[in-house]
């Protein structure tokens, strides 16, 4: 629902652009892209993956398991309930954020901008680069170029990932085991590695569910577009850890570089495809209530924008994903 005023008001409202021209759309600012698009892809991780759970839960009753013992089943759950809660919480916060106050940003921006007017353009840029610049170090791994902007890649990845932290159920086996500790300082000096691991097995069961999901599409338009939202939830989350994959030698600075110009190019390529996909949630409008997506509500408290917003015609001539999310 956030994600669907955020998105629809991207799309409408125009601020800023270059000088003597008109204004853009707040969707072509980067910032706005980079920061709704990731989340629009993990909500339809979210789907699929809830879709799995879903089914897991009926085959388990209908082949008469007793639900406290299907540990499969409590794990995804389990996984799936935190992580859900977190990403919703950012990503509510990320749409609030993203429908006003961005032109404190660009007024710092512009503050900074005068510091440097009597400067060349390079010489500013190059003035950027030196503060923010540094040199990874490159592991004894390589990869080819085509090797990261591939799915079993990102997919590998992150089964790594969780593999390498299964191994502390061995380290936490060993120390009750052979050492005779106790269980609960055992569990407890491992908890934070422990956490890890379940965030990284929820994870890759999504990203899995996603590919599967994306696979089984019988429409050839909407597997390609899911495709793209695929890959930048792997690309995201390789990214995110990126720092962990370089550590243990699992990337090189090289392969780190280029995953990251493929999750921007990915963020870019989505903006226009997204009111595609948020119309495929056929959220009602009933539901909205929110003058600043283009949809009236004479109960609201605040007056809808002096700017017009796309009517809604306009958004319901866009082609619609084949089926409903």
């Amino acid at each position: 629902l956030g994600l669907t005023i955020a998105i629809r008001y991207s799309h409408s409202w125009r601020q800023f652009g270059p000088k003597a021209k008109e204004e853009v759309k707040i969707i072509e600012h980067q910032m706005q892209t980079l920061r709704l698009m990731p989340h629009l892809a993990i909500a339809l991780a979210l789907t699929f993956t809830s879709r799995y759970a879903g089914t897991l839960l009926e085959e388990d009753v209908f082949q008469g398991k007793e639900l406290v013992r299907s540990r499969l089943l409590q794990v995804l759950v389990a996984g799936l309930k935190a992580y859900s809660t977190w990403e919703n919480i950012r990503c509510l916060q990320d749409c609030r954020e993203c429908t006003g106050g961005m032109i404190v940003g660009w007024e710092l921006l512009a503050q900074y901008a005068k510091q440097y007017e009597e400067e060349p353009l390079f010489d500013l840029l190059q003035n950027w680069a030196e503060s923010v610049g540094d040199k990874l170090r490159t592991s004894f791994l390589a990869f080819n170029t085509d090797t990261v902007y591939n799915l079993a890649f990102l997919l590998k990845a992150v089964k790594f990932h969780e593999q390498f932290l299964w191994s502390l159920v061995a380290r936490i086996y060993y120390k009750v085991m052979t050492k005779k500790e106790d269980f609960f300082h055992a569990w407890n000096s491992c908890l934070y590695h422990l956490a890890s691991l379940s965030l990284a097995h929820t994870h890759r069961v999504t990203l899995e569910q996603f590919s599967l999901a994306v696979k089984s599409c019988p429409d050839q338009d909407d597997q390609t577009l899911l495709m793209k939202f695929c890959l930048l939830y792997g690309t995201k989350l390789v990214f995110q850890e990126r720092a962990w994959y370089l550590e243990h030698k699992y990337l090189t600075s090289v392969a780190s570089t280029r995953i990251r110009n493929q999750l921007l190019d990915l963020w870019y390529s989505l903006k226009d495809d997204a009111l595609r996909v948020i119309a495929a949630f056929n959220i009602p409008h009933t539901n909205l209530h929110a003058p600043i997506a283009g949809i009236s509500n004479p109960r609201a408290f605040y007056p809808a924008p002096l700017q017009p917003v796309a009517r809604e015609g306009a958004l319901s001539q866009l082609p619609k994903l084949g089926a409903k999310l």
